[in-house]
This record gives structure tokens, sequence and C-alpha cells, in this order.
């Protein structure tokens, strides 16, 4: 199995881990991980009938497995994987 690599700056190999799912039980909506995403994948929801707000994967199709998002959550709600080539 392999997975798709890039390069680093240094000429190392990354494989880079993209944002697949969002726990929205979890989620406090802090707005960190959208902050901190230089991707724009992130919206956040006001859920007027549970009364809170909470993030969600709204363009997650813009991810570059940067794991900066996951980085800056306190709540550890994303999941992430791989991809195969």
């Amino acid at each position: 199995m392999s997975y798709r690599t890039y390069l680093t700056k240094s000429g190392g190999t990354y494989i880079p881990q993209y944002v697949i799912s969002l726990d929205k039980q979890k989620c406090i909506g802090c707005g960190r991980c959208f902050k901190a995403c230089p991707q724009n994948v992130f919206e956040l929801v006001e859920d007027e009938d549970e009364g809170r707000s909470y993030m969600t994967l709204g363009n997650d199709g813009n991810c570059i497995g940067c794991m900066a998002c996951n980085k800056a959550c306190p709540k550890g709600c994303l999941t992430f994987a791989r991809i195969e080539t």
C-alpha cells in the first residue's frame, strides 16, 4: 500500500494526513481550527435547536493535510487519514 507523498524543503518525505471528519458532540465551537486553517476548510454552525455552536467541514476538499487544525483544537474533535495512491 502506498500513500500520496511530497518532499519537504530539505528533501525528506512527507505523507500528509487529510481531515475526514469532525465530531460535533466534542466540538465547543471555539473556532481555533478555523483560525489555524490556511485553506478555509471549516465553517461555524449555530444550532438554535441545540442552543450551541460547533464547527463543520464546509470545504474539506480544500484540505492540504498540514494538520494545523489538529494542533489548534483543544478537544481532539478531528479525524485524519492518508490518501492511498
